[in-house]
């Protein structure tokens, strides 16, 4: 068996043009089904890893009979014992309580409905990120109309375009304006000075807000205005409360910026009545749930949804309410999760079409392999080498060919999917509008090298595999006179 190993390997380099062709055919099905997979899980995993982090937490504890109705009637006690629990568990990265209720938002001649939202500010600016979601930049028509008259025609006509656009952050609005050719040198600090918003200082018990920049628009509402928002509190009550506008936000998704009021969780709670006095002096105020980031990374890897199961599992035999339970990330992302499978399916179908054309370019470049070498098998087969022993040479060389193949497919893409994963590709321009109106976040990014990229090497040998049938096939029938002839 050695020998015949050895035979094969030697034949690879008899004519290194035809193994190269062979060995690139391989390769390139290899890395085009690599990269393809790899983006596909990357930009979900980050679409899945952002939503859950910012928004529902990797695990929630809540009532039990919150996740079928969703209000604030179904709001939990926020005590010492569930923060002392949190603070003890070594697994949980950090924990936010909030609050949250429908509410009629109005300006006095219009009116929309709202999405109020109490939080921490301090843990959601300093660990969830809601301060870049913050508009510190404004590019209101009048402003981008003054601005545009002092620049030259061309640069007047790219800023032009930049009429009611909003950002979180100076490093955006660069790289658009960059991006779009404008003269960044010249005119950016102009711009920063002259479209920076007012940042406001928020405090636990202050009656300030936070609202979606679109449902501003829809209000005719601009940052030190007035909001009335009308709603039903906890347990029935009525709530009805005036707020003072301090900043806009901007969101990756569009009805988020629609509908999101966000207000300090004190706040939010005395807006709703989310509270109770007990003995008079003692109270006690509710949450619609806590949300609990772990240190693990929400994905679709199963291994690390195990991981918060067993950190769920864990908090749920320490809480002393019998009414309270713990729920995952995946039952509280029930939608996305949806959306990630049907995506994931569609991405499916796309790498099975392209493994059907890998297939048969790798067939064409067998099919080309045993046409050219008709002869030479003809010689071995006359000098007396059986068929079975030929057809066993022959397969042995395209397997080397597919381990050739396989590393030099692992060896090119594993740095491609590093610069990938470290630095995904942010949409800009219309395109990124685009993903925002289908609540898409506008970033593409690469999976790192994983388990994936073998899978993808498994495939790609079955497809060798099957395709050395044909080759062995042809041996088999292959005629000792007229190859000779070849």
């Amino acid at each position: 068996m050695f020998k015949i190993i050895k035979i094969s390997w030697r034949n690879l380099w008899r004519n290194k043009r035809r193994t190269l062709i062979t060995v690139s055919s391989i390769f390139f099905a290899l890395f085009y089904a690599i990269l393809m997979r790899s983006f596909q899980l990357g930009t979900y995993n980050l679409m899945i890893d952002k939503s859950v982090t910012q928004f529902t937490g990797h695990l929630q504890i809540q009532d039990r009979d919150f996740e079928d109705n969703p209000t604030i009637d179904y709001a939990i006690p926020y005590t010492e014992n569930i923060k002392n629990i949190l603070d003890e568990n070594k697994h949980v990265d950090y924990y936010f309580p909030r609050v949250q209720a429908g509410a009629l938002a109005s300006s006095g001649p219009d009116s929309k409905i709202s999405m109020v939202m109490g939080v921490d500010y301090d843990t959601e600016i300093k660990l969830v990120g809601l301060d870049k979601s913050i508009v510190r930049f404004y590019l209101d028509s009048v402003t981008v109309i003054d601005i545009a008259s002092g620049m030259d025609s061309e640069n007047a006509s790219v800023f032009s375009k930049y009429k009611e656009k909003r950002y979180s952050n100076k490093e955006d609005l660069r790289e658009d304006l960059f991006a779009d050719g404008l003269d960044t040198v010249k005119y950016i600090q102009q711009i920063y000075d002259r479209t920076i918003q007012p940042v406001f200082n928020f405090t636990k018990y202050g009656n300030d807000v936070l609202i979606g920049y679109k449902l501003a628009q829809y209000l005719d509402l601009s940052l030190g205005d007035s909001l009335i928002l009308i709603g039903q509190g906890f347990r029935g009550t009525n709530a009805v409360g005036k707020f003072k506008i301090s900043g806009l936000l901007k969101f990756p998704l569009d009805d988020m910026n629609r509908m999101f009021v966000y207000m300090p969780l004190h706040t939010a709670q005395m807006f709703l009545s989310a509270f109770e006095v007990d003995n008079i002096k003692d109270t006690t105020f509710y949450v619609n749930y806590v949300a609990i980031n772990t240190f693990y990374q929400a994905s679709m890897t199963t291994g690390e949804y195990d991981k918060m199961i067993k950190v769920k599992t864990e908090i749920e035999e320490k809480l002393d309410n019998d009414m309270l339970t713990v729920v995952g990330w995946r039952n509280l992302n029930k939608g996305l999760m949806d959306t990630v499978q049907m995506g994931n399916a569609k991405g499916a179908i796309f790498i099975f079409i392209l493994y059907l054309v890998i297939s048969f370019g790798v067939l064409g470049t067998v099919m080309m392999l045993v046409e050219e070498r008709k002869r030479e098998f003809g010689v071995m087969m006359a000098l007396g080498m059986k068929r079975r022993l030929l057809a066993v040479i022959v397969s042995f060389e395209m397997i080397f060919m597919g381990v050739l193949a396989s590393i030099a497919g692992i060896v090119v893409t594993t740095p491609i999917l590093w610069i990938g994963n470290k630095n995904p590709i942010k949409i800009r321009g219309g395109v990124a509008e685009q993903f925002s109106k289908m609540n898409m976040d506008p970033v593409l990014k690469f999976q790192a090298i994983g388990s994936f990229v073998f899978d993808q090497i498994a495939v790609v040998f079955i497809i060798v595999l099957v395709v050395l049938v044909y080759a062995v096939f042809k041996i088999r029938k292959l005629k000792v006179i007229s190859s000779l002839k070849a």
